[in-house]
């Protein structure tokens, strides 16, 4: 356990599995108070759970539905308390993909990635950047995929979403960076991480030898490495990076990573 981000809160969305999970309990190890979002209240008392045996927290689970607007502002108010002027990194994992057709993409579906996939991401830095501009700055860190930079057979919406939220960092790293705000771009990396929308249940119900993904697990001082950023002279800003690629750095070279890593590390 480390105390590298003792005393420093940070926000992390889709923290009930998957990446957003591995991020909540990578933070947790290096002693951050983690504020953790998810829509699923089982799943995310787990991650919650896990992270109580790795890091001193406090740990703070908010219920919130990000596909409704209204919903993403009432979680952003309820972060803006529990960091009480001070937000050290707000890390969106939440996604959804629903894999179809163009010509059967329903409104529905539509909607509901757009909201999750990068509405949100907008109006959670839009309503905390005052809390991220605190103290030395903030890092904002948003999950992208090789959906964000290539186009792929039936996920048109998905892609869109995803190359809006390559082009979302590049802007707040050109319009916050002054202000000591941070913005980049992780994904998974080349190892595949359990399929964006499948629950820990759906996931057991898998024969394990039918499972094509691995643990994300092996990922979480990723994002340590990027909560440590602000006030980082040199630090990226508007970079893309790949989590696994940059937890293997910080396991071979320990944190904080130094410039030259960093820079070996942008994609």
């Amino acid at each position: 356990m480390g105390e590298r981000l003792r005393g420093r809160r940070v926000l992390v969305t889709g923290a009930a599995r998957g990446l957003g999970a591995s991020a909540a309990w990578g933070l947790a190890e290096e002693g951050a108070e983690c504020i953790v979002l998810d829509r699923s209240r089982d799943e995310l008392q787990a991650t919650v759970e896990v992270a109580v045996d790795r890091g001193p927290g406090p740990f703070h689970p908010l219920v919130c539905d990000l596909s409704r607007r209204e919903g993403t502002l009432e979680a952003a108010a309820r972060a803006r308390e529990i960091a009480r002027g001070d937000l050290g990194a707000l890390v969106h994992c939440a996604a959804i993909m629903h894999l179809t057709s163009v010509e059967e993409t329903t409104g529905a579906q539509l909607d509901e990635m757009l909201e999750v996939n990068l509405t949100s991401a907008f109006l959670l830095v839009r309503e905390l950047i005052p809390e991220l501009r605190a103290g030395n700055g903030g890092s904002i860190l948003l999950t992208s995929s090789r959906a964000g930079i290539s186009g792929f057979a039936n996920e048109a919406v998905y892609c869109a979403t995803k190359f809006g939220t390559e082009g979302l960092a590049k802007a707040l790293a050109e319009e916050c960076g002054g202000a000591g705000i941070l913005a980049n771009t992780i994904t998974p990396g080349a190892g595949r991480i359990k399929p964006t929308g499948l629950s820990r249940t759906d996931e057991a119900a898998i024969p394990e030898a039918e499972r094509t993904w691995g643990s994300s697990d092996a990922l979480g001082p990723a994002f340590a490495a990027f909560a440590l950023l602000p006030g980082f002279e040199g630090a990226p800003n508007g970079r893309r990076f790949e989590a696994d690629r940059v937890a293997d750095a910080v396991r071979a070279r320990g944190l904080p990573l130094p410039a030259d890593a960093w820079a070996e590390l942008a994609t």
